[in-house]
């Protein structure tokens, strides 16, 4: 198995921190039997795992958004 090393620019995880905060706020997923719209429990999964990895990245709160050298 070959494996590939990925490099994910400040200006990449500041896209994908806004996605994920759109995705968390402002989309649902399914409608209730009352009409109103909610978040599956599988769509608040795959958001939660999101803000994982950029905690991991250390861009959860754009603090550390800064360039590296392959910026």
């Amino acid at each position: 198995m070959q494996t590939t090393g990925y490099t994910i620019t400040p200006r990449d995880a500041e896209v994908f921190r806004d996605l994920v905060a759109f995705l968390g706020e402002d989309v649902f997923d399914q409608r209730r039997r009352d009409g109103a719209v909610a978040k599956s429990d599988a769509f608040q999964r795959r958001i939660s795992e999101a803000r994982s990895v950029l905690k991991g990245l250390g861009a959860h709160d754009g603090a550390n958004l800064t360039e590296n050298h392959y910026g």
